[in-house]
């Protein structure tokens, strides 16, 4: 079995760990399960079990899970479950586990209370250029020089044709090829910390919006309701950007294949006093996103940020993890409710006395 498609998650802060579907012997982990006490030097996934990384107890509840997850072929998700490793290190973990009948694979996820807020501080771990290079390495050099050709007829095309219609279009065309052209870049060099610098938010959003209608072909409504008084947000404005794009992306796709009049509404506002991972921030900048869709399934609704899981058919369960991600390295949190017929996510991201240069236009 090929496992190098699993090497995208080696840059996310969840520990993932790939179990033989039969015998549940350990097939591959990712970097943060390997940093997380879950082997020793010595280990040898050929001959490992899950139960041989664990204490007694442990391996038999997780194995009374998996036992669960085979039978029904689904997801198990354990809140503050306390796992006591081989070595006797002692953990609290969100714990969700997986089966996957097609590929006769067990995968383990866990998120580690106790250790959440250095994992986050932590940007050491992450990075959209490493998740990029794991799925798509080998077909940066390909993509990279038709950008350029893309972008110059896009530019002749602009020359040519002067009505507004025509140049918002390629406006959209132009800005994201450079954006393309600048993830396939980080792709081909070493990975390096975000760049992080102030950027206005509202023409973050303005930008996200216009691809998405672009996407939709004008069979979308988008209500934008942008408070002001926001100010410029520190943080890298690319991934940014990115966290967003993925948000919407799924709410467009939610709402255009199910509402007979799909509407995105978008909402930002000042927020006081919300705690994020314990320590309760005076004032926050918080975007709001729904969508008139058919809601997230129930049975996927506590997983819903964890890798390979996915309400499309065809989704591959990652967008909203990397999001996730994005938001944690920008200080936020991110979270998600279904209410009145609309399904909502809500990003709030802190801003210090420190972080104010300024009001933002809408």
């Amino acid at each position: 079995m090929d496992l190098a498609e699993f090497k995208a998650f080696d840059s996310l802060n969840t520990e993932i760990i790939v179990l033989n579907g039969d015998d549940s012997i350990l097939l591959w982990m990712n970097e943060a399960a390997k940093a997380a006490s879950w082997i020793g030097d010595t280990l040898k996934f050929s001959d490992s079990t899950i139960a041989s990384l664990l204490n007694e107890e442990t391996a038999f509840q997780i194995n009374k899970i998996i036992k669960k997850t085979k039978e029904n072929s689904g997801s198990v998700t354990k809140r503050d479950f306390e796992i006591v490793h081989q070595s006797g290190i002692e953990r609290t973990v969100d714990l969700t586990i997986t089966f996957s009948e097609g590929k006769n694979l067990i995968f383990i996820e866990a998120l580690c209370i106790d250790n959440l807020n250095k994992i986050i501080d932590s940007t050491k771990s992450f990075s959209t250029q490493k998740i990029a290079a794991g799925l798509a390495r080998t077909l940066a050099h390909e993509v990279k020089n038709p950008l350029s050709g893309i972008k110059g007829s896009a530019q002749i095309l602009k020359s040519k044709y002067v009505d507004d219609f025509s140049k918002k279009f390629l406006t959209i065309i132009e800005e994201e090829t450079d954006r393309l052209n600048e993830i396939v870049t980080r792709i081909l060099t070493p990975a390096k910390k975000p760049s992080f610098e102030y950027f206005n938010l509202h023409e973050s959003l303005q930008r996200v919006l216009a691809l998405s209608n672009a996407e939709s072909q004008d069979n979308l409504t988008i209500n934008r309701d942008y408070d002001p008084s926001i100010p410029e947000i520190y943080g890298d404005k690319n991934l940014f950007i990115q966290a967003l794009i993925n948000i919407t992306q799924n709410a467009v796709h939610a709402c255009t294949s199910f509402a007979e009049e799909p509407r995105l509404d978008i909402q930002t506002k000042i927020s006081y006093r919300q705690p994020i991972n314990g320590t309760i921030h005076n004032t926050l900048a918080e975007i709001v996103i729904k969508d008139n869709g058919p809601g997230i399934n129930e049975e996927i609704k506590d997983q819903i940020f964890f890798p390979m899981i996915s309400g499309k058919e065809n989704g591959s369960g990652i967008g909203l993890s990397i999001s996730q991600d994005i938001v944690r390295i920008h200080g936020g949190t991110i979270s998600f409710d279904h209410r009145d017929g609309q399904t909502m996510f809500s990003i709030l991201i802190p801003i210090s006395s420190s972080n104010i240069k300024g009001a933002q236009s809408a």
